[in-house]
């Protein structure tokens, strides 16, 4: 079993309150790279920029919240959210878990996560993404784009793995990058869940 999946299960398996904070570490082993392209609104599949973001119900990052992040965003009603416990354990290239958001209670099969970005973070922000997409079992059909989370600068990727539909974006903070991934169970448990996605880019901002 590849290392990927034993983390993300074991992740799901340890989540308590209080976001983890980890020890800086490089990361090795980047993917082969690809050009990022503009950031045209592409109705459909790979970006889905057509389906509208849910309605909000949960505000995660301040304060008081679930989880206490250096951004915050909207979640659909339902979605639950719990602070990772522990996150350097289920580390991914540069990626550390501090906040997972379960889709179970809402009805769907999947997770929007929250990734603290560790290490020297390079320049260009794909080369971020592919180290922890070097983590996985052979991500396919690679596309990347600028693009905006709410008001802030943020760099989206979109990829399969064996098949299924995957989705990242990366945020640049105050206090460092944050990543939000989402993935489900199959394509169409990751169709079912885009509105959320779309809600928590949409409405990403800094803490006031």
């Amino acid at each position: 079993m590849i290392r990927r999946t034993t983390a993300l299960a074991a992740l799901t398996l340890t989540l308590a309150t209080g976001c983890a904070r980890a020890t800086p570490e490089p990361a090795t082993t980047p993917a082969p790279p690809a050009s990022p392209t503009a950031s045209p609104v592409v109705a459909g599949p790979p970006w889905y920029d057509d389906v509208a973001p849910a309605a909000a119900a949960t505000t995660i990052g301040p304060k008081g919240s679930p989880c206490t992040l250096s951004m915050t965003f909207s979640v659909p009603a339902k979605w639950k959210a719990k602070a990772v416990k522990g996150g350097a354990d289920f580390k991914l290239g540069p990626a550390v878990p501090l906040c997972e958001i379960d889709a179970k209670p809402a009805g769907n099969i999947g997770f929007l996560r929250v990734w603290q970005i560790t290490g020297g973070t390079p320049l260009n922000p794909q080369d971020t993404v592919d180290k922890y997409l070097a983590e996985f079992d052979g991500p396919k059909e690679q596309q990347y784009r600028r693009t905006k989370a709410g008001p802030l600068d943020a760099f989206e990727a979109t990829w399969t793995e064996d098949g299924e539909r995957k989705r990242a974006i990366l945020v640049s903070t105050l206090y460092g990058k944050l990543m939000i991934t989402l993935g489900g169970l199959d394509t169409e448990e990751f169709e079912a869940m885009l509105p959320a996605y779309q809600l928590a880019k949409s409405s990403a901002n800094l803490p006031e």
